[in-house]
């Protein structure tokens, strides 16, 4: 992974133009689909690129671990919630997660259900993104009060050369973001990640950036740009006046009332 320390958030709108240039030469160049950049914002930029699936298990679970756990948590979701997913037996789950092909070309089983999940904390293999390089950007500087420097994250699955893979060699998946889901998957502009390797008849969640490259290779290609924690007021207030803050990508009154603190305490603060 290529990381790129900036000063200025205009050095950031910089280097985002140069980059969608890139992807312009890439797809000339070739003629072949060109994947589009997907952005992730985290708010401390010595933090390790990883899913809270990561955070929460040291070990590396396989995919019919991982089904299981949230099947046994379906019944208990759909109680509270008042909401049922269609998800498929157990067995059949089982069947689906070791085959290796069907893994990388099928729809994942309860993918609406997954992307729930993820959404309302529960331990995930899904590492969200968005299309948007600016909610990426309101990720990583809404929390960032604390950390010296922020960072955002740019990915691109396929450099017009198609993509490959090997049974036994980490790859990372795109499910996609067409999907009957929760509203902040949409309002989100999200899209997830699934970095796994196929073993012993088994898909196994692996980390990110075990495959990431720098940029110099023809598919996963990423770059990390950092930028200085205090630049947050300055960018949160140019991000609301786009309407892009907490309201707009969550729409509870949690979020509303964050908005309004924000605006009237914040903002002023800085007007005065």
């Amino acid at each position: 992974m290529k990381q790129i320390n900036l000063d200025k958030w205009k050095d950031f709108e910089t280097e985002l133009l140069r980059l969608q240039e890139e992807r312009s030469d890439m797809a000339k160049s070739t003629g072949l689909r060109t994947s589009d950049f997907l952005y992730r914002g985290q708010r401390d930029a010595s933090w390790p690129l990883e899913t809270t699936l990561e955070r929460r298990v040291s070990e590396q679970l396989t995919w019919d671990q991982y089904y299981h756990l949230v099947v046994v948590a379906k019944p208990l979701i759909e109680t509270f919630t008042k909401q049922q997913w269609d998800v498929p037996n157990y067995p059949e789950l089982l069947e689906w997660a070791r085959g290796y092909n069907r893994v990388k070309t099928e729809t994942l089983p309860g993918y609406d259900y997954l992307i729930y999940l993820r959404h309302h904390g529960f331990p995930s293999p899904l590492l969200d993104w968005t299309s948007s390089p600016y909610v990426a950007a309101f990720f990583a500087f809404t929390g960032a009060s604390t950390s010296e420097r922020v960072a955002v994250y740019a990915y691109l699955e396929e450099a017009g050369h198609g993509k490959s893979g090997s049974s036994g060699v980490p790859t990372i998946l795109c499910p996609g973001p067409y999907v009957r889901s929760h509203s902040r998957h949409f309002l989100q502009q999200s899209h997830y990640t699934i970095c796994a390797s196929f073993d012993e008849n088994h898909w196994r969640f692996c980390p990110h950036p075990k495959v990431l490259t720098d940029g110099s290779d023809t598919q996963d290609l990423s770059w990390k740009f950092t930028l200085p924690a205090g630049e947050r007021p300055a960018v949160l207030k140019l991000l609301d006046a786009h309407n892009l803050n907490a309201f707009s990508l969550f729409q509870t009154e949690e979020a509303l009332l964050e908005m309004v603190a924000m605006r009237e305490i914040e903002f002023r603060e800085r007007e005065i």
